[in-house]
């Protein structure tokens, strides 16, 4: 249930209601309604809360997805970089680059696809 998935996400987050709702623009009140399935967020609310919270919008919502062992590691270095820093980001860009440049050079059309 959604709201069962917006409060266990947020308490794993470390977050106050009072937090989350300042950074979604909406009020404590708004939030613990969600929590309690009272209200639902609307469409664009759920994109920036699955983002903020580094899931997608079929986890957020509760659909089982399943991922393989590679893109559940995927899903974990995603949500890993979303914490650091924009310096730290761009070292990480930086070895990403390093260790796969022949796909970005496939991509930027530098080489072979």
């Amino acid at each position: 249930m959604l709201a069962d998935r917006i409060k266990e996400l947020r308490l794993k987050a470390g977050m106050s209601q009072q937090r989350l709702g300042s950074l979604m623009g909406v009020s404590a009140v708004a939030v613990g309604k969600w929590e309690r399935g009272q209200t639902q967020p609307d469409i664009a609310t759920l994109t920036r809360l699955a983002d903020l919270f580094g899931t997608t919008m079929d986890e957020l919502c509760g659909r089982d997805v399943r991922e393989t062992p590679q893109e559940g590691s995927i899903s974990i270095m995603t949500r890993a970089f979303r914490q650091l820093t924009p310096d730290e980001q761009e070292k990480y860009i930086a070895v990403g680059r390093a260790l796969f440049a022949h796909a970005f050079d496939a991509a930027e059309g530098k080489g072979q696809p």
